[in-house]
């Protein structure tokens, strides 16, 4: 009779505990996880930050916290953590994380598992909530495109030597014959018992423009290299800006969120600086282009702005690059095609070892 009686409550107690966690186990808990960074660059370490409260008089002896990190769609990083956790008790966990890779890494849902304290029902629900991080191409050494800049530096400083800005005051110096008579200063003449004229800073008026080519020659591109490319992008435009000279960015691959391709408009300021590397980090390099790059260096030989100075970054060098690079070249001096390159392009017999072939002459060949 005793054991029949003990049966009986065990029965019941797990009747009732069975109907409370089907209805309460839920009410009141709350699971979150967050990166502590909203940006970041390739291969610096951040933390995730899982949080699980709850907010009842009912204890969950066991509950599993399930999320995945996706970076452009496709599952990076999964998690699956359990948890003992009491009545009104809250637990957060610590997870330090690096990520390798540039592009947007997503939460955007937890899926909680519970059971009863007989461990006879499984309790399950998703929370669709999550977060973003934006993770930027890493900057590259500015010693590895040193050649280049310098290149670069060296069309923009000889425009801005032939080109004064009246509106800037810099100082006096003693009239030479080439001056103007709009720029003597008739007090200082008078006082100096010379003539005397006004210098002005130069305009600073030239605007970077960098073109960065997603075309592949094959089906069997090396991604590394393309990679490589949109990091020489983004290190180029910051340093460009940092040196106080505006930016603009074309890309005709495409951004995985739009679908469009990519255009920064020209602007030289840490804002603008982040707006082009978060453009870069949606970069799609698996995306088929709509257009080659040849037709944007045709459009800007027809613009030909004396004010812009254009740099081409591309792997690909197919021969309606070459010809459309060559042709711009012709009329435009302050252009520079940046040619990241391999092992194997170098083995390639078109370049025969280190050697350039002519039509590639003015390109300035990148291995790294």
């Amino acid at each position: 009779m005793p054991i029949l009686v003990i049966f009986a409550v065990v029965g019941i107690v797990y009747l009732v505990q069975k109907k409370i966690y089907q209805k309460y186990w839920n009410r009141n808990l709350d699971a979150t996880v967050a990166f502590t960074d909203h940006y970041m660059f390739e291969r610096e370490q951040t933390t995730l930050i899982e949080t699980i409260t709850n907010a009842k008089k009912l204890p969950l002896p066991w509950i599993h916290v399930k999320f995945q990190i996706q970076r452009n769609g496709n599952v990076e990083f999964y998690r699956n953590d359990m948890f003992s956790i009491l009545f009104y008790q809250q637990i957060r966990r610590r997870i330090p994380y690096t990520f390798t890779e540039r592009g947007v890494y997503t939460i955007k849902g937890i899926d909680l598992v519970s059971y009863n304290l007989f461990i006879t029902d499984k309790l399950a629900e998703t929370r669709h909530t999550g977060d973003t991080l934006i993770v930027y191409p890493r900057r590259i050494d500015p010693e590895e495109f040193r050649v280049p800049y310098e290149r670069m530096n060296g069309e923009i400083v000889t425009k801005r030597a032939l080109m004064e800005d009246p509106y800037m005051f810099k100082g006096i110096r003693e009239y030479q014959p080439y001056d103007s008579f709009r720029k003597i200063n008739f007090n200082a003449s008078a006082r100096a018992g010379e003539w005397m004229v006004n210098t002005q800073d130069p305009t600073v008026s030239q605007t970077i423009h960098i073109l960065l080519n997603m075309e592949k020659g094959t089906q069997h591109y090396e991604a590394w290299l393309y990679e490589q490319s949109i990091r020489l992008a983004a290190s180029l435009a910051a340093q460009y800006e940092e040196d106080g000279i505006p930016v603009s960015l074309y890309c005709n691959g495409k951004d995985l969120i739009t679908g469009t391709d990519i255009t920064v408009p020209a602007g030289s300021s840490s804002g603008h600086v982040h707006e082009i590397f978060g453009a870069l980090a949606r970069l799609d390099i698996t995306a088929e282009v709509d257009h080659p790059i040849a037709r944007d260096l045709e459009e800007a030989l027809k613009g030909r702005d004396p004010d812009t100075l254009y740099i081409l970054i591309s792997p690909y060098y197919g021969d309606d690059l070459k010809q459309a690079y060559r042709e711009l070249r012709s009329y435009i001096t302050a252009v520079q095609w940046i040619l990241p390159v391999s092992y194997r392009d170098m083995s390639d017999p078109e370049f025969t070892g280190s050697k350039v072939p002519e039509e590639l002459e003015d390109v300035y060949l990148w291995q790294n």
